[in-house]
C-alpha cells in the first residue's frame, strides 16, 4: 500500500468520524420529546446543554 493509499483511507475515515459526531451532536440538540419520537436515549440534561453549547459556539 502506498503513502498515497494510506492518506487517503485516513482522510476518509476522518471526514466518516467527523460525519458521525455532528449527527450525533445533531440529535443532542433536539429537545427530549422529539429524542424519545425518533426513538433515542434521552440522557441527561448536561450532555444535552454540552451538545447546543458545542453546536453554538464550537462547532
Amino acid at each position: 500500500m502506498s503513502i498515497l493509499n494510506s492518506i487517503a483511507r485516513f482522510a476518509n475515515d476522518y471526514r466518516a468520524r467527523r460525519r458521525r459526531m455532528n449527527s450525533y451532536l445533531e440529535i443532542l440538540a433536539l429537545p427530549p420529546e422529539i429524542q424519545k419520537d425518533i426513538g433515542w436515549q434521552v440522557e441527561d440534561d448536561s450532555a444535552n446543554r454540552a451538545a447546543r453549547n458545542y453546536r453554538t459556539f464550537g462547532g
